[in-house]
């Protein structure tokens, strides 16, 4: 997993949570390397379904804003 992340690998539900939104896609793309394999590091890390879409949702919400989600 966590080579996944070092490669900045999006998981396919956070890719498609972003390509749905222009704005959030466009901000994801320009932020540093660093934050997005953070959180594309929470993202994997969650144990359950839910608890991965709930980030991923407040991911593509704060991106969509400029904003890097914290967590």
């Amino acid at each position: 997993m966590l080579d996944a992340a070092e490669a900045l690998i999006e998981p396919p539900e956070l890719a498609a949570a972003l390509d749905a939104s222009p704005e959030a896609r466009r901000q994801w793309d320009g932020f540093p390397k660093s934050p997005r394999r953070a959180l594309i590091w929470w993202v994997i890390s969650a144990k359950r379904p839910e608890t991965r879409q709930r980030r991923i949702t407040t991911i593509v919400e704060e991106a969509a804003h400029g904003r890097r989600a914290n967590f």
